[in-house]
Formats: structure tokens, C-alpha cells, sequence
């Protein structure tokens, strides 16, 4: 039996649990399972404050760490209050367990595409809807977003020059980190999605960009996470300015955009590296 399973088994036995729902990861299709793949899985509940969420994951074991939160409008849009539990066991187990009010099961599957009914307590144990990632695709940008965002990677890189001449390591490292990448990754993803009409996914983290990079941009994009040291940190810029450089053009094409004119922009960050 699989956890799923599991859990329809327990639903069974609880008339408080009205349907399941599976999400994510589980119902991805570009997705190839392995052992670290987690379940994502929603009980809908008449009364939500009557199931106690560690009492279901009691059944799968001990676990080794709980996040517990309570947020609103997890996929809809409505004030309820979802409670979850992000759990880990021992191994590479994890289960995403949220609970939810009963009346918001339609909502659900029309939030997202990887969202999917699998049990109702009406109808058993139901062939889940065809899922995508579609919710999840990177949208193209404008004119006025793209040259914004390229905007915004050349003054954040220009910060990094600053903290590298003030030999101030971790803000050189964090602007580039939380800031300056980022940036990066947003017009990679915006390239990857303009080349599929508008249909990838960059998933967590950017997790599935990796695949869509050319061999030599791979080897500069792995170079910018080369920061041991200051000088590690200036060759990591360089290298992050010499991809974004070169694909900016590319992908305005791709956008039918105007490139957007930072010569100026792009010179002095040159010669502040040089210096």
C-alpha cells in the first residue's frame, strides 16, 4: 500500500473527512518520483478543528521534525484557515499534510492545475483529473518589467562592487546572494519560457532551469557561486555580468522588445571590477 492509501484508510474510519485531495510534486508530471519525493495531501474536514493533524501522522511514525502553520487562503481566496504540517521522518519520508474546511473542495481544484480530488467519502476512491503545471508557468514580462529588471541586476551588481571595495564580504555576498542572482535566474527562466510559448515551469529554487542552459552557461552560472573569498566573489560577478549580458539581447528578441540600453550602466561596473 502506498501512503495515500494509508491515508484513505484512515479517512474511511473518520465521517468527519468528507474528500482528499493530492497536490504538487505528487500530481507533476514533468516530475520523476524518487525517494525524496514527498506527499502533498489535503484533508477536507465538516469541522477542521476536529482532526488533530499529528494524530493522522502518528500512523506513519515518529517524526523527526514538524513545521506547524496556519495561514489563510492557501489556494483560494476565501479568509478560512488552513492548518499544516510539513513532516519529515526518518529516511528521505516527508508528508505535506494540510487540513481544510470541506466547502472549499471545488476552490481547490480550480486554484491549480496539480491540485486533484482523488477520494470523496460520496464517491471512494476516485482517477484523479489530468494535471499540469500550468498555474506555475513563468509569465512573460512587458516592456516596461523587462527593462525594469534589468534595471534592477545592474544597480544591485553595482552594490556588490561597492561592499567588494569595502572588502565587506557578507554584504558583497548578500546583495549578490538575495538580490543580483535572482535577477539573473528571472531572465534565464523568462528565456526558457519564451522559447515554449510561454509554458515552463521554473519550480522551486529554479530547479528545473538547470536543463535548459547551454553547456557553457551552465559552467558560468555554476562559476557565481564561487565565494569563498572577496576575490572569489569579484570573479563570481564578472561571471554573473558576462551571462546576463549575453542574454539580455537574446531574449528581447525572443520577446520582440527593444533591448534595453545600459551601456553606461554596464561600462562603469567594468571598471570598477578592473580597478
Amino acid at each position: 500500500m502506498t501512503l495515500l492509501d494509508d491515508f484513505i484508510t484512515l479517512a474511511q474510519t473518520r465521517p468527519n473527512i468528507v474528500a482528499i485531495g493530492t497536490e504538487g510534486a505528487t500530481n507533476n508530471p514533468a516530475t520523476t518520483p524518487d525517494a525524496w519525493q514527498d506527499l502533498d495531501i489535503t484533508l477536507f474536514a465538516t469541522d477542521p478543528a476536529a482532526e488533530a493533524g499529528d494524530w493522522w501522522l502518528g500512523h506513519f511514525g515518529t517524526p523527526t521534525i514538524v513545521q506547524r502553520l496556519a495561514n489563510v487562503g492557501v489556494f483560494t481566496a476565501s479568509t478560512n484557515v488552513w492548518h499544516t504540517w510539513l513532516t519529515r521522518f526518518p529516511g528521505t519520508r516527508r508528508i505535506d499534510l494540510k487540513i481544510a474546511p470541506a466547502a472549499e473542495t471545488t476552490a481547490y481544484e480550480q486554484a491549480d492545475t496539480l491540485n486533484a480530488i482523488v477520494w470523496t467519502r460520496a464517491a471512494g476512491r476516485l482517477a484523479p483529473r489530468a494535471t499540469s503545471a500550468k498555474t506555475h508557468w513563468v509569465p512573460l514580462p512587458d516592456g516596461a518589467e523587462f527593462t525594469a529588471h534589468a534595471n534592477e541586476f545592474y544597480w544591485i551588481a553595482g552594490n556588490v562592487c561597492k561592499g567588494l571595495a569595502r572588502q565587506n564580504y557578507l554584504y558583497a555576498n548578500e546583495q549578490f546572494n538575495q538580490h543580483c542572482r535572482p535577477e539573473l535566474l528571472t531572465l534565464l527562466a523568462w528565456r526558457a519560457s519564451a522559447k515554449t510559448n510561454g509554458q515552463f515551469d521554473a519550480g522551486v529554487s529554479s530547479k528545473f532551469l538547470w536543463p535548459t542552459l547551454r553547456e557553457a552557461e551552465r559552467r558560468q552560472l555554476a562559476a557565481t557561486y564561487d565565494q569563498a573569498s572577496l576575490a572569489g566573489t569579484r570573479t563570481s560577478l564578472q561571471a554573473a555580468l558576462t551571462l546576463y549580458t549575453a542574454t539580455l539581447p537574446e531574449v528581447a528578441r525572443l520577446l520582440a522588445l527593444p533591448v534595453p540600453d545600459f551601456a553606461a550602466a554596464q561600462a562603469q561596473l567594468t571598471a570598477w571590477l578592473s580597478a
